[in-house]
């Protein structure tokens, strides 16, 4: 197990690594930077040049790139550059909480309600509840989420008027980000809940249950579920990351104080160290998620350490 762990978190370093260099020089490809004066119109380039001097954004990008890698080393993401006197560290430190409250309550819906859709829709296989889960599947899976999220919000706040629109003041503020956010993985665990199900019921162990007068229940529960699972352990890591860390076209659209939101500013704002603590910050926080999902794979599962 030690071994498998070891392997896996170095693979999660290397990634980031590679995630840093990538995103850092093709951000200083593009044209353009934070203090040029087609996005500073009002500011003479003399000062917007002494500014981006003040940053270090005249100096030579595999020299930013070092001097990036050495404040990051110590912890410091950096100060924002649209944000005056505003560190990076802080307004993650300050929004994340916010997006990671909407995403635990959507993985936690995304769980309760897939998990036994997908049971269900394999202990009825072609029958009306079948037909049904993979209808919804197919629509939760193929609308993309921004669709869901304008739909919902149309018909619930517009028309029908009964929940409110934005923030997060009461419980009822919750009710559309988290149910846009699950729609998608609740129809993909459905969906993978059900194919693993149908495949554990049709094996050996489970007749041989069944032919010893084991309760169904007790068949479905222990013995099937328990192997049916194991994708949906594998989705959970970059699911629980994805949800945690914020949807941006949902935060933006119910206007959720959550780190999303940041990100969809910096990139209009070209604000370069947002972008990258972001970036970085949801890139460790995956890593973190897949490494405790393979862990708890290899426990569910001891044959994925002899194949690793």
């Amino acid at each position: 197990m030690l071994k498998y762990i070891l392997k896996r978190l170095l693979a999660g370093v290397l990634t980031i690594v590679v995630l840093i260099t990538i995103s850092f020089f093709m951000m200083h490809a593009m044209p353009g930077s934070p203090f040029s004066p087609n996005e500073q119109k009002n500011v003479p380039p003399e000062v917007l040049a002494r500014i981006a001097a003040s940053y270090g954004l005249d100096r030579p990008v595999f020299e930013q790139y070092l001097s990036y890698w050495r404040n990051l080393l110590h912890g410091d993401l950096g100060i924002s550059y649209k944000k005056q006197d505003t560190t990076v560290n802080s307004i993650i430190s300050q929004h994340f909480p916010v997006s990671a409250r909407v995403g635990a309550v959507a993985v936690i819906v995304a769980l309760i309600i897939g998990i036994p859709m997908g049971v269900l829709a394999a202990l009825y296989r072609g029958r009306f509840m079948d037909m049904a889960a993979m209808v919804f599947c197919t629509i939760g899976i193929s609308v993309p989420v921004f669709v869901i999220s304008v739909l919902l919000l149309y018909l619930f706040a517009g028309v029908l008027q009964w929940l409110p629109s934005y923030g997060l003041t009461t419980w009822r503020h919750y009710i559309l980000p988290v149910a846009c956010l699950a729609f998608n993985p609740i129809a993909y665990i459905t969906r993978q809940t059900r194919s693993s199900m149908l495949e554990a019921l049709e094996q050996d162990y489970i007749r041989t249950a069944r032919a010893k007068g084991v309760k169904e229940l007790w068949v479905v529960g222990k013995h099937a579920l328990k192997n049916a699972l194991t994708p949906v352990i594998t989705y959970l890591g970059p699911l629980i990351a994805g949800l945690l860390t914020g949807s941006f076209v949902v935060e933006r659209l119910f206007s959720v104080p959550g780190v999303g939101r940041y990100f969809v500013q910096s990139v209009s704002d070209r604000d370069y160290t947002m972008i990258m603590g972001i970036v970085i910050f949801f890139g460790i926080f995956v890593v973190i998620c897949n490494l405790i999902s393979d862990i708890l794979l290899a426990i569910v599962d001891p044959r994925v350490k002899l194949n690793s």
